[in-house]
């Protein structure tokens, strides 16, 4: 009987052993046996401008990363109208933000000297190494050595006409001025310093004046600004859309409405004034919200890379966004009509970091240029 009762004692622990491991399993879940769909997704949060992360790329991307990482991946995109990042990036509201050139040292937001973004992992971005040398080891966006920031596209501030009401292509900013062109163009309502550069390039003032508040606080050209808002038929700002250039002549643009103008049956094009174009270098940068979030950092990275793919660089970025590409893999890709485009685009005339002198007296000259006009109006 002893020994009886010693073997069911033995049974009885072996399977209450076995009936707590089953439950424990059970409670905890295992990994291969949970669903996908019941876990939480991994959000990526973009400020970015607009043009930059159409939903048919996001989708792709999103799914790629999802079967590389066996993790849900999400976008969640917000687009600004204007170059105010730094709250929402001091806030840690964002990871990913698209900057210009002309922003990362600048004095209102500093944001390399006070830490509010992060130095990318280029091993994370192969794509990194087909960057225009040029654009790839900027001073803009170093410091010691270190990069900061990501070119992404570049192009100019452009003089932008309609081909079915344009005969021939502008050859001078000078046109915004022609008589016959009043009240037939359009401009961006709160790009004060592309406006006054714009201004100041069609006065024949030299490329070192045209961001400088002291010599351009004088009365011929505040009477060349003012001429220049009062004239115009129409404003749009943030990003030009089509609504707001459509049957206008000509119009200063970023060039976001070309696709949708064609396809309601309107041709528009780039010219390239004598006196050279703004240009403008939008860069993908890091925020420090990443900072103790190593995977999604990684996954940000990705992201950058994606951007600089031939396909997205070339298919969405020139054709769509109208925008310079930053790559150099590229020659094979595109049309010789398109060589062209960027040949005249590399003219473009950088824009400066401001100092807070150059950048308050230029906004209050715009101020005074449009004193009176509802930024608002579209002319139509």
């Amino acid at each position: 009987m002893a020994l009886r009762k010693n073997s069911n004692l033995k049974w009885n622990r072996w399977r209450f052993c076995t009936i707590l491991a089953a439950l424990v399993l059970f409670a905890c879940g295992c990994p291969a046996q949970q669903s996908r769909a019941d876990a939480k997704p991994n959000v990526l949060r973009l400020l970015v401008w607009d043009g930059y992360t159409p939903a048919h790329a996001v989708e792709m991307f999103e799914a790629q990363m999802e079967a590389k990482y066996g993790r849900q991946i999400r976008l969640q995109i917000s687009e600004v109208e204007s170059d105010d990042f730094f709250d929402p990036v001091r806030a840690k509201q964002v990871d990913l933000i698209t900057i210009s050139h002309h922003m990362f040292k600048d004095e209102r937001s500093d944001y390399i000297t006070k830490g509010l973004i992060l130095p990318p992992n280029l091993e994370n971005i192969p794509n990194h190494t087909l960057v225009l040398p040029e654009l790839m080891q900027a001073e803009s966006h170093t410091s010691d050595g270190v990069i900061y920031g990501v070119p992404l596209a570049t192009g100019s501030y452009g003089l932008a006409y309609n081909t079915g009401l344009v005969e021939s292509e502008p050859t001078s900013w000078r046109i915004f001025w022609d008589p016959a062109f009043a009240n037939t163009y359009v401009l961006g309502a709160y790009e004060s310093t592309y406006n006054i550069n714009i201004t100041a390039l069609a006065l024949g003032y030299p490329h070192e004046w045209i961001d400088s508040y002291d010599r351009l606080n004088n009365p011929e050209f505040k009477k060349k600004l003012r001429q220049l808002a009062v004239n115009a038929r129409g404003f749009w700002s943030g990003a030009d859309r089509p609504e707001d250039l459509l049957n206008a002549s000509l119009a200063m643009v970023w060039g976001d409405s070309f696709s949708g103008l064609q396809r309601q049956g309107e041709h528009w094009e780039v010219a390239t004034p004598e006196e050279g174009s703004p240009k403008w270098i939008d860069e993908y940068v890091l925020t420090w919200a990443l900072a103790d979030r190593p995977f999604m950092k990684q996954i940000a990275e990705e992201w950058i890379n994606w951007s600089l793919s031939t396909e997205f660089q070339v298919g969405h970025l020139l054709r769509e966004v109208r925008a310079s590409p930053v790559v150099t893999n590229i020659q094979d890709r595109i049309t010789p009509q398109e060589k062209e485009q960027l040949k005249r685009q590399s003219t473009s005339i950088p824009q400066q970091t401001y100092s807070e002198h150059n950048r308050n007296g230029l906004n209050l000259l715009w101020e005074e240029a449009m004193r009176g006009i509802d930024p608002e109006r579209k002319g139509r």
